[in-house]
């Protein structure tokens, strides 16, 4: 009889180890996901932030005059400042991006240009949420070869 109550406290007391394990191991789990942010939402904050010059390349999707805004395919991002030659990376699926001229008569001649030509775009965020063009090329041409 004394064995048989013996069985039933350890019994009772495996139950509550693995059930306090379980909920431990649960609490662990939550505390780590509020502090380490998701990987897409890291790559989405690094892809997106045009804190110092960005070369980006992307073609022509719309130019909306009101609000002087090109909106871009954007195909390519790079990072290598200062000249962006190199380390050229993909972006991902169907990304859209607006940027603003830096003047009036950067957006004169940006103002003309075709949908669907090719560009390639150096911007910089403003600190209010507008990436600035600091400088713009077509390039739809042949690829420069240096001599």
């Amino acid at each position: 009889m004394a064995t048989r109550r013996f069985s039933r406290i350890s019994t009772l007391l495996l139950s509550f180890a693995a059930c306090l394990g379980l909920g431990l191991t649960a609490v662990i789990a939550q505390a780590q996901l509020e502090t380490e942010p998701h990987p897409l939402d890291t790559f989405i904050k690094g892809i997106t932030n045009f804190s110092e010059p960005t070369g980006i390349r992307g073609t022509v999707r719309y130019i909306e005059k009101d609000r002087q805004t090109l909106w871009l395919n954007w195909e390519q991002r790079s990072d290598e400042r200062p000249l962006f030659d190199s380390g050229w990376k993909l972006v991902p699926g169907d990304a859209t991006l607006a940027v603003q001229p830096r003047d009036s008569e950067q957006w004169e001649k940006l103002s003309t240009l075709s949908k669907g030509l090719p560009l390639e775009l150096i911007v910089q965020d403003d600190g209010k949420g507008h990436r600035h063009i600091l400088s713009f090329e077509d390039i739809s041409g042949p690829p420069k070869i240096p001599l």
